[in-house]
Order: C-alpha cells, then structure tokens, then sequence
C-alpha cells in the first residue's frame, strides 16, 4: 500500500475547507497523516476542521499565532514547514502540499501514485487546475513539465534530494528547477482533476512578477538567456498581455 503525508496551510478559508476535507476523506487511498497547519485563522476555519478531527484521527491540527496579514510566498512555506515538524512518522512515500479552497477526484492520489511507479524517475507532479466559476470549469493553462502548487506531491527521495521547502519568493519554481537539476521528472498530468475555487493568483504573485521569479530562477540555475528571452517572447502572446 502506498504511504504518503499531507501538509496543508490554511488562513480564513471557512468557505472552503470542509470542501477539502471530504475531499481528502473520500480517497481511495487516505494519508497516513494529514497537518493543517492554521495559520491564525480570525474565521471558523479552525472549529469546522476541528469537528471531523475525533471521526478522523489521522487528520491533526497545528495552530500559529494571528500575524494580521495574509503572507505569500515565503510566509506560506514558513506555515508548511512547521507542519512538517509536525509529522509524526518517518514511514512514507510521498509528502504531499494541498491547499485548502480545492477538491480533487476520489481517486486523485490513486492515479497519480500509479503514474510515479511507472516512471522512477518522476520526482513531483500534480494534476491540472480547473477554476470553478458560476459552475463552469476553467482550465488553468500550464507547462506539462509544471506541477501546480496547491496540490504539489513529491516522491521521499526527491524531496530529501531538494532539501524540502525552501522559504523563498518562487519556492514552487525552485523546487522543480532544483529537481530537475537533481535529474527529476516534473510532471502536470491534464486528465486528473484540481477543482481550484479560488484563482491562482488570487492570493499569490500576480502573473508578470511570477514569470520573473522564473526568470530570474532559470538563470541561477545555469539556463541560458537565449533561453529565457525565447520563453519571455512567448508570454507576451498570452493572457493576460503584458504591456
């Protein structure tokens, strides 16, 4: 049976986590542990995970102090690493990062665990994220080589060979980059489903300073600026343009 941890940071989403928490109960293979990791909630997030904690032991709760302020980025991998303190095992395959305002498939882990045993060599993947809006279904675009942080899992070896999270601008981007640099596939798998009820950017680095972030990353890595000005060129024909 494959064995796999969640971490989870969660700061005023009583609109969304119970969503997310039937979610994760509902896997055909469930966590050996679950961290949320409750990052100074002033909502009800904290009473409404509380009520399946006694149904659900494998499902724990951490608690942060109220700093006042939503912090991206950094601030949000800062939670995530307090929840990997947290772990109370030694004894699993996989360590998974899952924001709280999404659902998944049933068989979402099941899937994809099968996807990292046909291929050895694939160190982090996720699947796609759809934006659910006026109950429309909005795929996000992405690269098939960019797994989606807000449901991000990485194989034990691969994450040992990053170092984990690292408390950076851009973690996601330098996560795979050292990955890949580690001689790691990164994978977006487009047929398994990330229902997302809250846009990407809506609590992160808006899109342009985002792709500098990955600019600037590629080039710490040893990519080549031919590279990066080609990638640059082909944004400015996306939405959102930038001008």
């Amino acid at each position: 049976m494959t064995k796999y941890v969640i971490i989870s940071p969660v700061r005023n989403e009583e609109g969304f986590v119970e969503k997310t928490i039937n979610s994760v109960i509902e896997q055909t293979i469930r966590p050996q542990e679950w961290i949320i990791v409750n990052d100074g909630s002033i909502d009800s997030t904290p009473e409404i995970i509380k009520k399946y904690i006694n149904k659900h032991p494998w499902i724990k709760l951490a608690n942060l102090e109220d700093r006042g302020y939503y912090y991206p980025g950094t601030g949000v991998i800062n939670v995530v690493n307090h929840g990997y303190k947290e772990i109370s095992t030694n004894d699993w395959d996989y360590i998974v990062k899952l924001d709280c305002d999404i659902t998944i498939e049933n068989d979402y882990f099941e899937n994809i665990f099968k996807e990292f045993s046909q291929n050895p060599q694939l160190g982090i993947a996720s699947g796609a994220i759809y934006l659910v809006n006026g109950g429309k279904e909005i795929k996000e675009k992405s690269q098939a080589d960019h797994p989606w942080g807000a449901s991000k899992i990485y194989r034990k070896k691969c994450f040992k060979d990053i170092n984990g999270w690292k408390p950076i601008p851009g973690w996601d981007l330098a996560d795979l980059l050292s990955a890949q640099m580690n001689g790691w596939n990164t994978r977006c798998f487009d047929e398994y489903k990330i229902y997302h009820y809250r846009g990407t950017g809506a609590r992160r680095e808006g899109f342009t300073n985002g792709k500098f972030l990955w600019g600037r990353f590629q080039y710490r890595y040893g990519y080549s600026l031919l590279y990066i000005f080609i990638k640059a060129i082909y944004w400015l024909t996306e939405k959102p343009f930038i001008i």
